[in-house]
């Protein structure tokens, strides 16, 4: 328990380094943490949690939900090792406005267990035996729409209850699996994509945990390759990833930060990992046309990245209206329905 505290307490001062925080409530039982917060909101675009690329307001709530979850798997993997962190799983909740203490411990209790049950079977099977079906979706040169490549999108079994992404990788992140999930996926990607045409270059997706593993990162470190990674985690952890990053990109690699203004302090991460570019998150492209008020946002944090010399590529346009909007900004590459939809390489690929 006293490592579970301090590492806690660690996490915690990295995901809230932004944040106005209240001291922890006393008393709580053994195994339970609750932290009182409150997010800044700061104009600064130097500050971790500014402007768009930075973290919004609105988008700030669920990166700090997604960060201490990651941070917390990785807590218990660092204590209790792999299998046995996979069932003393994390379990991270967040309460908006002001409950009452009593009110949530009592939703804490009274929540469902985290539970594998025939998913999981379903899902070993699928690392073991295969059945996991690599999609690829175009991505262009904007705004004249030239194919230049391809990204390697996974899908379970057709028909069956791990066929969406969504409920693949949901199960995989209950299970403990993630990590050898996406391990499995980008192996597939990369031998599915021999098939792809030697000027198109493919981008594959992988966390931290991902880049980790050896024979993978030397398997994508060459031309052609670009890996994306999906995660955003505090400032730290982002250098953390420096070596292996440059170990790909001496391979011939290039490197994405996907889901770029989504995340967390990602225009911070983007000036401490200097990726060849960034997909901007979908969330504001699909917002644009909605709310004017991202275009402001949108021109300063994209004029930035251009001056650190990073291209952008913008992510899930689908609509014409998006397309012109996008007109307006230094957008290099779009991906999204209006340029073509998941399909499977042999489908997909142009007639030589």
């Amino acid at each position: 328990m006293s490592e579970l505290d301090q590492g806690v307490a660690s996490i915690i001062g990295e995901v809230l380094s932004g944040s106005e925080r209240s001291p922890l409530p006393r008393d709580l039982p053994p195994g339970i943490w609750l932290i009182p917060y409150r997010s800044r909101t700061l104009d600064t675009p130097d500050n971790l949690n500014g402007r768009l690329l930075g973290g919004r307001p609105e988008n700030h709530h669920v990166a700090v939900l997604t960060a201490t979850t990651q941070l917390a798997g990785q807590l218990a993997r660092d204590i209790f090792g792999s299998a046995t962190a996979a069932l003393a799983r994390f379990r991270v909740h967040q309460f908006p406005g002001y409950p009452d203490l009593q009110q949530v411990l009592q939703t804490l209790e009274s929540a469902p267990r985290l539970g594998c049950t025939s998913a999981e079977a379903q899902l070993q099977t699928l690392l073991h035996q295969g059945g996991l079906r690599t999609l690829v979706q175009p991505i262009v040169r904007f705004p004249d729409g030239q194919l230049l490549g391809y990204e390697a999108l996974t899908r379970g079994p057709a028909g069956s209850a791990l066929e969406r992404a969504d409920q693949l990788f949901d199960t995989a992140a209950r299970c403990g699996l993630s990590r050898e999930l996406e391990i499995a996926c980008a192996w597939q990607a990369l031998k599915q994509g021999k098939a792809l045409l030697p000027h198109y270059w493919l981008t594959i997706n992988l966390s931290s945990a991902g880049l980790t593993d050896d024979a993978l990162r030397r398997a994508l470190g060459r031309p052609g390759i670009v890996v994306e990674i999906t995660e955003h985690l505090p400032l730290n952890h982002a250098r953390a990833l420096l070596p292996l990053l440059d170990e790909l990109r001496a391979g011939g690699a290039r490197v994405a930060l996907d889901d770029t203004g989504c995340g967390y302090a990602d225009l911070e991460a983007a000036k401490a990992l200097q990726p060849d570019f960034v997909k901007l998150c979908i969330t504001i492209i699909r917002s644009l046309g909605r709310n004017p008020a991202l275009l402001a946002d949108l021109a300063q944090s994209t004029a930035t990245l251009k001056g650190l010399g990073i291209e952008i590529l913008a992510e899930g346009v689908e609509r014409v209206n998006e397309v012109e909007i996008l007109r307006d900004f230094p957008v290099d590459y779009a991906q999204g329905w209006r340029y073509g939809r998941p399909q499977p390489i042999e489908t997909a690929l142009p007639v030589a």
